[in-house]
Formats: structure tokens, sequence, C-alpha cells
């Protein structure tokens, strides 16, 4: 039997557009040119973020985690999800009323959060650097085991039904002339498909030149630190970062964008990041980034000066110029559909990514509005001939 829709890519987003496609009756193929969450899946952090802005990026953070905290039960698997909280560090006094601002911009929109004194941070965190000036705390964030999840929803669209292929590079998309998508083409062979899902992450750039459509998604490498296990009250909240880490975020520029980022998993171990640097594709740890990256972590938490390093790696993240995920239908090229652009929350955002291509190709209702993600925005048609 023919798929009425493949989907190209299987890390975390790619497999939650199986799985909802499966759980609502499609017959879903999912191709992914290697192992199953070997991407950002698998080089990623823990954090679920629920204050991203603007309000349809917070909204759609918001869906998602909403999902998460019932999707364990609904897979049948552990996927280490704990609501943590997180707690933005703000480093100099100067900085304090952009925070509040934001803040205050959050609670607007009906987030739980609240602005945190130095007195306040320091006293939920004693190990903090004392000469921090406050910060903010985001009691629904929570964290999740990207690779665990990114299987179970693999296992669980199998059990619907659908066909997830490790190891199937997809090498082109088929149009007719129209410039409807057809199919793919894969190392194996032609796949007919009445709809394509790219879901390529950090590659859906190049997958959609291939329908003849120019998005600007680009690879940005990020590069983390993970530490032996530290004591429990290393971290009350174990999730810190600091409010800088935002600017790294919005920094397009071509350097190195570094901020501190420090994780507690449920095992213990550190997580510390983060970089972001666009270097094409190329995934090599650079020793002076890493360098960078954990004298900041240090600069706000001194104790972790006494730990041990035992892995370090870099991976990319799919990089859009306004810092939004590309959902939906793509002008231009019909029954192609766009699920990349996360940047560094398509962990947060895989969940409902997953259920709004869903609706979108079932014709359900949407759980939220996808018109600030629609590709339309950055669409450019290339060749509308097959």
């Amino acid at each position: 039997m023919y798929p009425d829709v493949v989907v190209i890519g299987g890390g975390i987003v790619g497999c939650a557009c199986a799985y909802y496609l499966a759980r609502a009756g499609v017959n879903v193929r999912l191709l992914e040119r290697g192992p199953l969450g070997s991407g950002a899946s698998r080089a990623g952090m823990s954090h679920v973020v629920t204050w991203e802005e603007p309000e349809p990026h917070l909204e759609l953070a918001r869906a998602s985690n909403r999902l998460y905290q019932t999707l364990g039960a609904e897979l049948d698997a552990e996927l280490e999800y704990r609501r943590t909280g997180s707690i933005a560090i703000v480093e100099k006094p100067e900085s304090l009323p952009g925070m509040a601002a934001m803040v205050e911009r959050l609670q607007a929109w009906g987030l739980d959060c609240r602005s945190l004194s130095r007195e306040e941070l320091l006293a939920m965190e004693s190990s903090l650097a004392p000469d921090v000036a406050g910060g903010a705390y985001f009691p629904t964030d929570a964290q999740v085991n990207p690779l665990y999840t990114t299987r179970a929803l693999a296992r669980a669209a199998t059990a619907l039904g659908a066909s997830i292929e490790p190891f199937a590079e997809v090498t082109g998309i088929e149009r007719n002339a129209g410039g409807r998508v057809t199919g793919v083409q894969t190392r194996a062979g032609r796949i007919p498909a009445g709809a394509v899902v790219n879901a390529a992450g950090a590659y859906a750039g190049q997958v959609a030149a291939w329908a003849g459509l120019e998005i600007p998604i680009r690879p940005r490498k990020g590069t983390l630190v993970i530490t032996a296990p530290a004591p429990a009250n290393t971290m009350n909240c174990k999730v810190i970062l600091a409010a800088g880490y935002m600017d790294a975020v919005r920094d397009g520029g071509s350097g190195v964008a570094v901020a501190a980022n420090v994780q507690q998993l449920g095992n213990g171990n550190l997580l510390l990041g983060s970089s972001r640097q666009f270097v094409g594709f190329d995934t090599s740890v650079d020793s002076a980034v890493v360098g960078l990256m954990v004298e900041r972590c240090l600069r706000f938490f001194p104790a972790l000066a006494g730990l041990t390093a035992i892995r370090v790696w870099a991976g990319l993240r799919p990089y859009t110029p306004d810092l939004l995920p590309v959902i939906g239908p793509a002008l231009g090229a019909p029954g192609f559909f766009m699920a990349a652009g996360h940047e560094g929350i398509g962990i947060t955002e895989a969940p409902i990514t997953g259920l709004l291509i869903s609706q979108l190709l079932t014709g359900a209702p949407v759980e939220v509005s996808v018109d600030a993600f629609a590709p339309a925005r950055f669409a450019v048609i290339l060749d509308t001939s097959p």
C-alpha cells in the first residue's frame, strides 16, 4: 500500500508528526537517513520552555507543554518528563528593568511567572555567585529526555500502523506538471505519496529546495558539556540560565554567541551550555568555544569548578531569520508541508508541531493558530516545473 503521507526526518519533530498522523488514521511512512533521533534530538538539552516570545511562540510552547503532561501515559513510556521550573539570572542591575518588562508581558498573556530580587534569587539558589542582580522564575517549565521521547513516539506510531524506517535516505521530491508533490525519491527507489512532511531539522532548507522552494532554514551549531553526577542540592531549580541566553539566541551574526545554561538531569549529571555559531554543517567540537562556554557557566556557578566533565559534543539547530518555526502547507508546492525551523526549542514544541501537522493534513480544527508560522512568509518559488 502506498503511504498517504511521507515524513522526511526521524528526529523528535518527525516522529511526533508520524505519531499524531497515525493516531488520526493516516497511512504514514517516516524516512530517516540515519538512526532515529541522531541529529538535534540527540544533541540537545532537556528544557521544555514555556516563556518564548512573541505571543504566538508562547502559545505554541504552552500548548506543547500541556501535551507533554500526559504524553508519557499516552505512549505508555518513560519520557523522564518532570515539572522543574526554570530561573533566568540577570547579571547586572541595569538589565533588571528589561527583565521586569518581559515578565509583565508574559503575565499579561497568562503565564505564571515572577521577577526575583537578588535576595530572593540567592535564597532559592545559594550556590549562585553572590553578586548577581536578580532574575525571574518560571514555575511551569519542565524537563524531558528528548531521545527517550523520540523513540517512544516512533514505537507508538509503529503500533498504530506507521512505517518507521531509519537508514532510508531521501534524495529528491517528485512533483507533477502542476507542481503538486506526488512522492519522494530515495536511494532504494521511488515512493509515491499524497503528501510529504519536511521535518528534516537543520537540513529542511535543502529538502524544501527539492520541492522548488527557498525557505531560509540554516544549520546553527551548538556545543554542550556533560559532567559527572553532582549532589542533588547543587541546584534546587534544575534549569538555570543567564538572561543573556536570549540575546545569544537572537544574535544572527557570524561570530560565536555564548551564554550560561545549566541543567541537572534526573541522574545527577549536569548539562552545561550553550553556544551558537554559523559554520555550515560542521559538528566538530571547538575547544576554544567549550572554554568560553564553561567560563560563563562558572561565572554564575563557581562551585561547578570541582566537577569533572565526561563528554563534549556539538549539534545543529535549524535556524530561521525570525526565530519562529515553519509549520504548515507550502505555497507553490501543493502537498508539501513544513515542520521545521524550531532553532533551540524543537524538543519543547515537537508534540504540538506533530499534532498541528496531523490536524492540517486531515482538515481537523487546529489546536493553536499557525498563521505566524506559515511557510509563505519566507517561501520563494524557485521552480514550479516537476
